[in-house]
């Protein structure tokens, strides 16, 4: 069996939550004041702003409730593994998604990212799901009866 360290893990994907958010930061800074035109490259740009603070944030989150949980209880197998597998889906989501975005900024090219965002998207909610069930697990776990006597 391998053996993962939760703690390393959450620190690696916080470092990728504060990437998507200087990402965001770096974006915003190109919104013109005046767009030219009807404006859509700017609204475009504005949604992308949004989508890596969001999933920046949500990154973080589950970081912090991973780094959290194993640092402050002796979280179970099944909720450990699903607290990890949740800032991994997070940590994957960032990749996928924000450092190409990030590679193309910083660039001054639109690299091809199309199929590789929607699986970035697609883990974002799966490392929501899984995080908050490895919490849910856990708080059920500290309040059975038989785990307290």
């Amino acid at each position: 069996m391998a053996v993962y360290r939760p703690r390393a893990i959450a620190a690696g994907t916080a470092v990728l939550g504060a990437i998507s958010l200087l990402t965001a930061a770096l974006y915003f800074r190109t919104i013109p004041e005046n767009p030219p035109g009807d404006g859509f490259a700017a609204g475009l740009t504005g949604l992308l702003v949004m989508l890596c603070v969001a999933v920046g944030a949500l990154t973080l989150a589950e970081a912090g409730l991973l780094f959290l949980v194993t640092r402050l209880r002796d979280p179970a197998e099944l909720p450990r593994r699903l607290l990890t597998l949740g800032a991994v889906a997070g940590s994957l989501s960032i990749v996928l998604l924000v450092v190409p975005m990030l590679g193309s900024l910083a660039f001054d090219a639109l690299l091809p990212v199309g199929s590789v965002a929607g699986i970035g998207l697609l883990f974002v909610p799966i490392g929501v799901l899984c995080s908050g069930l490895g919490v849910a697990i856990q708080l059920v776990d500290e309040f059975r009866p038989e785990r307290r006597a």
